[in-house]
């Protein structure tokens, strides 16, 4: 019997060097993969507090700390896929064999919560996707309860015209999909100063 709903958090393995790159200036390579490890585990304990299942999906995989911590609480699979289009694509396929709804989430906006997952999966009865935008351009979630390979090909990952290129593509394949207000992710450092002000506490307070 297929669960209701599951939930694959995106991320990258935590390696010094490879990740929040675009902060090195800001805060060092050291420092960038403290904040790294801290968003990745700040999002995993955020979906605890759902009642879905919960999946984190790596870019590589390798043993290090916090992922070995993790991986006592959480099942952890390898992304599949050449480039970002497909690592989603093939995810939500994957999904769809184990429930009715996936949702997919990367490992950047520490704004998401429980009340954000509870209102995708109910958009989710009668749209067949749905997205919450990034200011940026992009998207901070995708979900569906159908795999539609239209949407994660020919799109120009990590610019701004990734939201509303995939909006047309949904469009123009008649497909009812939802979009929820925007929400920020960390990504330069005008994100890290926001992210530091909305939790002053940080990585403590999430």
């Amino acid at each position: 019997m297929k669960l209701d709903c599951i939930i694959i958090q995106f991320a990258r393995l935590p390696e010094l060097g490879k990740v929040k790159t675009r902060l090195h200036p800001e805060l060092g390579q050291e420092g960038c993969l403290n904040l790294h490890k801290e968003l990745v585990n700040c999002i995993h304990n955020n979906l605890k507090v759902s009642t879905y299942f919960q999946v984190l999906a790596l870019d590589t995989m390798g043993s290090e700390v916090l992922i070995n911590k993790l991986a006592r609480e959480t099942p952890i699979i390898l992304q599949q896929g050449d480039d970002l289009g497909a690592k989603m694509y093939n995810a939500i396929e994957w999904g769809l064999t184990k429930a009715k709804k996936v949702i997919i989430i990367g490992s950047d906006c520490a704004v998401l919560n429980k009340g954000h997952y509870d209102q995708v999966t109910e958009l989710l009865n009668d749209n067949s996707h749905v997205f919450i935008p990034a200011e940026d351009g992009g998207y901070v979630l995708v979900a569906a309860t159908e795999s539609y390979p239209l949407i994660f090909s020919d799109i120009r990952w990590g610019t701004s015209e990734v939201m509303e290129k995939t909006k047309q593509v949904l469009q123009s394949g008649n497909k009812k999909a939802a979009y929820m207000p925007p929400l920020w992710d960390v990504d330069v450092a005008a994100d890290y100063h926001r992210l530091l002000q909305r939790f002053p506490n940080w990585p403590v307070d999430k």
